[in-house]
């Protein structure tokens, strides 16, 4: 019986790879901001039989301080770490911490989780962090305004959120050379989920529209994914774009940018901890 924490857990594809492995007889710990999302996901757990075996933390991952909190309340032993919480919005907000959110919740909580979780990971047979993303699409990444104070439009959300998370991958690798924990970049593409529910009009109404005509079904979107943890890449660190494997030798994943992006983000959690 292996042991998932699933952040985004209570939702979409989260939601989907968590019961999926309930229903295999494995332990899952979905994380979500949502209590009456929980307690749905539990109840969900309790018709398949595995009331048992799943768990509902409750966590505000736009903040460190939830991060901290979420990771104390983690077991000791973690097979397969997942990273699907992310939340877009039609305007630009602040966190807590006085970050833009989609960099706090979409980036920020996932650097953390995969740093301070690592020992965890370590300890388990096959260990996996699988954060879903958009690794190697189009775009910049602009070191100059990372909390995106200038020009913010959901495009440039979107954007830069996958330059950051391609780069978090290609830095946990650099930080851990000798891991056993393989980490996998995933691009599901357009996903019949809620995730643009947050958008602001007309973003939103063009977003439903392609979501009617082109997205995928939960279950077809995470067959792959559940390829990949099942039957793990022997590289460190991969990238799909639906199933499909992307070469890592491009632009999005130069390791010069991910040392950068690191140390900026080091520099930052440093500064919010003092």
């Amino acid at each position: 019986m292996r042991t998932f924490v699933i952040t985004g857990g209570t939702d979409g594809m989260g939601r989907g790879l968590g019961l999926h492995y309930l229903e295999r007889g494995d332990r899952v710990i979905a994380v979500g901001s949502s209590e009456a999302k929980g307690t749905l996901f539990l109840a969900a757990a309790a018709d398949i039989g595995a009331a048992e075996r799943a768990g509902f933390v409750q966590a505000d991952l736009s903040t460190t301080a939830g991060v901290r909190e979420l990771v104390d309340r983690l077991p000791d032993v973690i097979d397969v770490l997942v990273l699907a919480a992310q939340r877009f919005r039609g305007e630009r907000v602040e966190t807590e911490d006085g970050l833009e959110s989609s960099f706090a919740l979409g980036y920020l909580s996932r650097y953390l989780l995969g740093h301070d979780l690592f020992d965890r990971l370590e300890r388990a047979e096959a260990p996996l962090v699988l954060n879903i993303a958009a690794p190697g699409a189009p775009g910049k990444m602009h070191f100059d305004d990372l909390q995106l104070r200038k020009g913010y439009s959901s495009m440039r959300v979107a954007t830069q959120t996958a330059r950051r998370n391609d780069l978090l991958g290609v830095s946990f690798t650099q930080v851990h050379p000798d891991a056993r924990t393989r980490y996998v970049l995933y691009a599901p593409g357009l996903v019949a989920t809620g995730i643009g529910d947050s958008m602001k009009p007309p973003m939103r109404t063009l977003y439903k529209v392609l979501t009617r005509l082109f997205a995928a079904p939960v279950a077809k979107a995470i067959a792959p994914m559940i390829e990949l943890i099942d039957d793990r890449p022997a590289a460190a660190l991969t990238a799909f774009n639906q199933g499909k494997p992307l070469p890592l030798d491009g632009p999005a994943f130069d390791p010069a940018n991910a040392e950068r992006l690191r140390k900026a983000t080091a520099d930052l959690v440093s500064s919010i901890s003092r």
